[in-house]
């Protein structure tokens, strides 16, 4: 199944960026200068000597992206960018330099051509607030020179009223390179790099952040508007649902009240609730459980609080995508969840 392939994957990612330690090139390192509009914002920067990249190669297929691996020395940045250009105007000259170069390209698609949610979550994406990714809006290129072996995978996407870029790099890995000494260009170093490509990570930091932010049982004003812009996804974690059950105790739920509120004040904004459950009982099953569990979500945004249900999409992802260890009581009770990620602000 697309998750448990997905998850694996994701797997793969985070165990390589543990073991890896960051450092930035050298002056004379070969890395990829790329044409950015006046004022565009180094948000982070890390290479690792010696990592992984996963080239996306084609569309979301089936239960599958394609893709093919690349080792060898990995440069990740990212930007924002504060101006009224779309990403195809940003992506466009990128492509152009890039092919001036001997770069061929491999892959280049649009966010539905490429595959919507299922392709920005199978493919590494640097996490928020660093890369910001707008599902119905972004554009991707992978491409390759071949007589050097350099490959890149660039995201762009417009997000709010910014535009985010991320680009990552495939270099020899036997280039020069120095221990870092801090973030070069003004941007956040991730000298640990445990956060890059992992979506688990994220869903993990995502439950730390709520519950660091809840204050006497209930979630401060404004969490979940927070949480939505900052990272794209939210955990609902005060819903509360009994194993095998797609019914939602009768609250009032504080997080739903919050996300109603966000859907009210932002009339174009349109969610993906996605079902989650604990590990009881087989895969298939799950997925069928969590996706009505989305659904009930999704009735009671539209019968108790009037939001329109044509801008609520569902999902279900069964027990491929923890927050929490299924080994007791309150972990699985955390893992029996909706989360709510955001399409379009």
């Amino acid at each position: 199944m697309f998750q448990q392939r997905l998850t694996a994957r994701l797997w793969r990612l985070v165990c390589a960026a543990l073991i890896c330690v960051g450092i930035t090139p050298q002056a004379d390192a070969a890395t990829i200068s790329v044409p950015l509009p006046a004022g565009s914002e180094l948000l982070r920067e890390q290479e690792t000597p010696l990592d992984t990249l996963l080239l996306p190669t084609g569309p979301v297929s089936g239960d599958n992206v394609p893709t093919r691996a690349v080792e060898g020395r990995i440069h990740r940045r990212s930007w924002r960018i504060s101006d009224d250009l779309s990403p195809l105007e940003v992506l466009a000259p990128i492509r152009t330099a890039l092919k001036k170069r001997g770069f061929q390209e491999v892959y280049a698609c649009t966010a539905q051509a490429c595959g919507g949610f299922g392709f920005r979550f199978a493919i590494e994406v640097i996490p928020a607030p660093d890369m910001a990714v707008n599902l119905s809006n972004y554009e991707f290129l992978a491409a390759e020179q071949p007589e050097t072996g350099t490959a890149v995978s660039l995201l762009v996407s417009r997000f709010g009223g910014s535009i985010y870029v991320q680009m990552l790099e495939r270099h020899d890995p036997s280039q020069s390179l120095r221990p870092s000494g801090g973030p070069s260009n003004g941007g956040r170093d991730t000298s640990d790099g445990a956060e890059f490509g992992s979506d688990i990570t994220d869903a993990a930091e995502q439950a730390l952040l709520v519950d660091a932010i809840k204050k006497g049982g209930s979630l401060t004003t404004g969490a979940i508007r927070d949480l939505l812009l900052l990272q794209g996804r939210v955990p609902l974690l005060d819903l509360e649902f009994d194993t095998a059950s797609t019914q939602m105790g009768e609250g009032p739920f504080d997080s739903l009240r919050q996300l109603a509120e966000f859907l009210d004040q932002n009339k174009s904004a349109t969610i993906l609730l996605v079902g989650h459950t604990d590990t009881v009982g087989g895969l298939e099953g799950n997925i069928a459980l969590s996706r009505r569990r989305a659904i009930s979500v999704r009735e009671r945004l539209t019968t108790r609080y009037g939001i329109d249900g044509g801008r609520i999409q569902v999902a279900g992802a069964g027990y491929m995508a923890p927050l929490a260890p299924n080994t007791t009581e309150t972990g699985r009770e955390t893992n029996r969840r909706v989360e709510a990620v955001l399409v379009t602000p």
